[in-house]
């Protein structure tokens, strides 16, 4: 990953992956200096905004459809023989 600044662009990498109170805690180092990124419950509607409406359509279409077959597949093939 890369970090672009007003003062130069740094590498990011990415270390450990945690979840801390309830945050997305990415601790790694940028450059030279330990860094940590905490994405909270608060970020997520920000986030959402940023994905392309037909990437998020998308989504939520295999959302549905996965939602549909563990549905469908309760008692669905229980048929008892006459």
């Amino acid at each position: 990953m890369k970090v672009s600044s007003p003062v130069g662009d740094f590498p990011f990498e990415a270390d450990r992956l945690s979840l801390e109170d309830g945050r997305l805690v990415v601790r790694g180092s940028m450059g030279a200096w330990p860094a940590r990124v905490e994405v909270g419950p608060e970020d997520v509607p920000g986030i959402v905004r940023l994905i392309p409406a037909p990437v998020l359509a998308a989504l939520g279409l295999l959302l549905l459809a996965v939602l549909a077959r563990a549905l469908g597949g309760r008692g669905g093939s229980d048929r008892s023989a006459s």
